[in-house]
């Protein structure tokens, strides 16, 4: 449905998972929020810190699955294969990726006994996060057993209720001929809808790490302070720097004014 970047559908997909996945790489609240900060201590593996791992592993999936789309299998050459093992793979950084860093971060599941940090989260919260923690996995793997299904085929499937492709007359190339019957219908949508709830849960998992994070509540100054005033160590220069930024904002008061 959104193989197509050139057309409408497409364009939004890319819209809105870039500008998604852009936001939250650059926000680094894997290191900035209280809730989701553990330390560059705690290591997975190769050396890299978990927090590490949360912060450029799932946002760059996103970013790659939105640049990388698919095509039909049965109009797919060998590059349009590796362009959906790239698909796939940006995929399984977004969700697994962010799963994983999500559960060691709050001890969901096997991790619950091998975790040696502190996270800075209520209870309530916690029990939020562990819950669209769980929706994920559940749904993740739905939508991964439907799609081996489908990609098999027999004798899962029968030949006859799968789409039919091939040459028409005035298009070029593979075409849809005819449609799936009901049945495998069924299965694609309930796959479809597995993966878009196995999304929404992800991102409701994000908007509770923010609800509940105490740095939202923080109310920021008004004026940012003079860093020369505070890194010169000769008093003498700190007055006089302190002078000239007052007269500055006098002056600025004036033209206001």
């Amino acid at each position: 449905m959104v193989h197509d970047p050139a057309k409408p559908a497409g364009k939004v997909f890319f819209a809105f998972c870039f500008i998604g996945a852009t936001f939250i790489f650059f926000s680094w609240y894997p290191t900035q929020l209280r809730n989701a900060y553990i330390g560059d201590d705690a290591l997975a593996c190769f050396g890299l810190s978990w927090i590490s791992i949360r912060q450029f592993i799932p946002a760059s999936g996103m970013m790659l699955l939105s640049i990388v789309t698919v095509v039909p299998g049965a109009q797919a050459a060998i590059t349009d294969e590796i362009c959906v093992g790239l698909h796939l793979l940006g995929a399984c950084m977004l969700f697994v990726g962010y799963f994983i860093a999500e559960a060691h971060c709050v001890g969901w599941g096997f991790f619950k006994s091998h975790v040696g940090h502190q996270v800075h989260e209520s209870d309530s919260a916690l029990r939020q996060r562990a819950f669209c923690l769980t929706l994920i996995a559940v749904f993740y793997t739905i939508f991964i057993v439907l799609q081996v299904l489908l990609s098999v085929g027999k004798p899962f499937i029968n030949p006859e209720d799968a789409d039919k492709w091939g040459e028409m007359e005035g298009q070029p190339g593979i075409q849809l001929v005819d449609t799936a019957h009901w049945r495998v219908k069924l299965l694609k949508v309930a796959s479809y809808g597995s993966e878009v709830i196995c999304g929404i849960f992800l991102i409701l998992s994000h908007l509770i790490i923010w609800y509940h994070c105490e740095e939202r509540h923080y109310d920021l100054p008004e004026e940012l302070d003079n860093l020369c005033s505070k890194l010169v160590s000769d008093p003498e220069k700190r007055r006089k720097l302190a002078a000239e930024e007052e007269e500055y904002g006098e002056d600025s008061e004036d033209e206001f004014d």
